[in-house]
């Protein structure tokens, strides 16, 4: 059984929570486990303002994993901060235990200082991802940050991927593909895209409610949560079994 630990929206540097205490549940709450997940993926916006500090102070929390990361930008990150304070690509393909693990830039830049807050990954990505996908049948997770469709959150649907379709496209010519992990809507959430699971790996500084709920629409109380993907390889398309965890904070 081949498990990947999958952390989404750390937001280090936000003001309203303390995202570094709860952060360090979360990876307090994976170092116990025996064994340990396989990989720690985190679905972007590690950082809330994208600046050097958050993404030292990120770097810091990750380097207490012992095991393979795979990471990507989300809206709240700002590129070439990202890169070189992480000292990572915005898209790459990890490879750990046999699995691959192909991670998009869905990030758009800032438009006059202005934050866009809905994701892209445009046409000579789609192509680099294709080409990547062909490279090799191992299985394989498409993993980016924003829902490729809409997931039923009124504050999340509007700033979804505006390119799903085209992903889609590209997608239905690499079976594969095992599912498509996402962060970027704060719920632990479930659905299908592309014929495959869609997987969303919940929020660590918060959670995004839905109007029928009796909470805040972004709700700071709300345990940090995480995701974790059993992945069962039967000779086909791995199969996915999915477990949530909320974590009580420090």
């Amino acid at each position: 059984m081949f498990v990947v630990a999958h952390v989404s929206d750390t937001h280090f540097g936000n003001a309203v929570q303390d995202p570094a205490g709860r952060a360090a549940a979360v990876m307090d709450h994976l170092l116990a486990m025996s064994p340990r997940p396989d990989v720690l993926l985190l679905t972007g916006d590690v950082a809330d303002h994208g600046q050097p500090a958050e993404y030292a102070t990120a770097r810091d929390w990750l380097d207490r994993w012992p095991g393979p990361v795979a990471v990507c930008p989300g809206n709240h990150d700002v590129r070439t901060a990202f890169v070189e304070c992480l000292g990572v690509s915005a898209r790459s393909v990890v490879e750990a235990g046999g699995y691959r693990f192909v991670m998009l830039d869905s990030l758009i830049d800032a438009v006059d200082g202005q934050r866009v807050d809905e994701g892209r990954l445009g046409d000579e990505q789609l192509d680099w991802l294709d080409h990547r996908l062909g490279e090799s049948d191992a299985p394989a997770f498409v993993c980016f940050h924003h829902p490729p469709t809409t997931i039923g959150l009124e504050l999340m649907d509007p700033i979804r991927l505006v390119d799903g379709d085209a992903l889609a496209a590209v997608l239905d010519h690499h079976p594969q593909v095992a599912a498509t992990l996402v962060g970027h809507a704060h719920t632990m959430g479930t659905t299908t895209f592309a014929d495959r699971p869609l997987l969303i790996g919940g929020g660590v500084v918060s959670t995004v409610t839905s109007d029928a709920e009796p909470f805040d629409r972004l709700w700071y109380g709300a345990p940090p949560s995480l995701a974790l993907h059993l992945v069962d390889d039967d000779g086909g398309r791995p199969r996915v079994t999915t477990h949530w965890r909320a974590l009580p904070t420090r």
